[in-house]
């Protein structure tokens, strides 16, 4: 029985499916981490990989050499006097070819070459877009976490105001209406945790569902997002636009396109068949070689409209490369400019707004208790400092928004430093 039960788990353990196999995902992940786990799980990716496979293979298929052609004809069979039955039969044995003519097969592989370069460009691309919306997701989630933070520390300040109010009005110090305002604003803390939490709850989804997980079992560092830096020139970012996948993938569809007018060129002259046998004469049977040669004569089709096609397909593609380096370079300035203006108010509310609102609310606090401030002091004076807390947060996922998106159209990785003048979080 032991040894059945042994052989047994034996088994099953061979038994088990590969993915059984693979790491989990680590408890804690750092943006690095995340962007990796994508990069490496994404089902995305995978689906552009294949298609980049797929683009090879049909390269090989366009290389290929026309199959030929086995031919038998038989003559004089079955018919009246002397030709009846098989007796006075010739029969010939021969095989065909297709000889195709020079510029063909060189304009074909050359269009499967272009579509190659083209798929994997476009992986190119879908990684950078990857790693765009992994950071952003990863960013998201971060600013939803600190928003419910802020949510938490504000429920206890307002339930700190709250026991306050009803102590000074327990003491005849404070009208009973004042009391009711601070339950009311206690309650709505509660209400905005509470949709936080759920929030959060959904960010850390989108960003599993992009590291293609179905499960969010894990925590994230914010301290492992990029710094928010002051931007670099705007010419740094332009400099890069030409190496990216998105500019050279316009310049692979004009050199297909290029490719594809040569072929149609080509077609113009049709290609001729060769032929070689043996003709078998059975009334003597005596045997000879038979040669041939076959050409289509181009009188009706001389691919006038393949040529134009071809042409406009051209054009398009010339002008399509024009309009998309245009809209790169449009959308990168239009981003920048948002990228400088998040690091600006971010800049301004770390230094400026924020240290006058906890400023104003301590103060404010301090001169409840003493009774030299009345309870509308206070309460302007906490919403004007979680107010500051939440705008911060937001410039800053704004920041570390537009840093992503600017750094995918630039073919950055999201965590390169670019700057050593610092904002700390």
């Amino acid at each position: 029985m032991t040894r059945l039960i042994m052989l047994a788990a034996g088994f099953i353990a061979l038994s088990l499916p590969a993915f059984a196999q693979e790491k989990p995902m680590p408890a804690t992940l750092a943006l690095g981490q995340a962007i990796a786990w994508a990069l490496e799980k994404s089902p995305v990716l995978a689906a552009t990989g294949s298609r980049a496979d797929a683009a090879s293979a049909n390269r090989s298929q366009a290389g290929a050499l026309s199959n030929p052609e086995l031919s038998i004809e038989a003559e004089n069979i079955f018919g009246d006097d002397e030709f009846e039955g098989l007796d006075s039969a010739e029969i010939t044995y021969g095989v065909e070819q297709l000889v195709e003519l020079p510029g063909k097969r060189g304009s074909r592989v050359n269009i499967a070459e272009s579509e190659i370069a083209r798929s994997y460009l476009e992986r190119d691309a879908a990684q950078l877009d990857l790693i765009r919306d992994v950071t952003i997701a990863y960013a998201e989630l971060v600013a939803a976490q600190q928003e419910l933070s802020i949510l938490e520390e504000e429920r206890g300040l307002a339930a700190e105001v709250r026991d306050s109010v009803a102590a000074k009005v327990e003491a005849g110090k404070e009208p009973p209406i004042q009391k009711n305002k601070a339950q009311i604003e206690l309650s709505s803390s509660e209400i905005a945790l509470d949709r936080a939490r759920r929030m959060a709850i959904a960010k850390k989804q989108t960003l599993a569902a992009l590291m293609g997980s179905d499960t969010a079992y894990f925590a994230v560092q914010p301290g492992s997002l990029p710094a928010v830096t002051e931007p670099e020139p705007l010419e740094t970012y332009q400099a890069h636009v030409a190496q990216t996948p998105d500019v050279q993938t316009l310049e692979a569809g004009v050199t297909q396109a290029q490719a594809a007018l040569s072929l149609e060129k080509a077609n113009v002259l049709p290609d001729p068949t060769v032929s070689l046998g043996v003709k078998q004469f059975r009334e003597d049977d005596s045997q000879a070689f038979v040669a041939g040669v076959s050409l289509p004569i181009p009188v009706f089709n001389i691919n006038r409209a393949g040529i134009e096609r071809a042409g406009h397909e051209l054009n398009a593609a010339k002008l399509d490369q024009r309009s998309g380096q245009l809209s790169l370079q449009t959308t990168l300035i239009e981003t920048y400019g948002n990228f400088t203006s998040a690091y600006r108010e971010a800049s301004a509310l770390q230094t400026a707004v924020l240290p006058g609102a906890e400023e104003a609310f301590q103060f404010a606090r301090g001169g409840y208790d003493a009774g030299k401030f009345g309870y509308l002091e206070v309460l302007d004076a906490q919403r004007t400092l979680f107010d500051a807390r939440r705008q911060f947060n937001e410039a800053v996922l704004d920041y570390h928004q537009q840093r992503a998106a600017l750094e995918r159209l630039s073919a950055l990785h999201a965590n390169t430093q670019i700057s050593n003048k610092e904002i700390s979080q």
